[in-house]
């Protein structure tokens, strides 16, 4: 049960960062895009390296994978270096 409530967290957690980083990417206001761009980097920074320490089927791997994926994808286009 543990290891389903984690990996819950991290795809939970992941949702939260995409929505961040969209809300940065659409920001027309500085101190909005910079508050979120560094929430969304650190949930990234967290969920990177929690989802080695916990045991995830096939399918909440990929979409687990696939969200990460995404979520660089936007945090590089705010100027992050992953």
């Amino acid at each position: 049960m543990a290891n389903r409530s984690e990996a819950d967290l991290l795809r939970i957690d992941s949702e939260v960062a995409l929505t961040l980083s969209g809300i940065a990417l659409g920001a027309t206001d500085e101190e909005t895009r910079t508050r979120t761009t560094i929430a969304a980097r650190k949930a990234f920074d967290t969920i990177a390296r929690l989802r080695w320490r916990t045991e995830l089927t096939d399918a909440q791997r990929e979409k687990l994978d696939t969200n990460l994926q995404r979520l660089q994808t936007e945090l590089r286009s705010l100027g992050q270096i992953i």
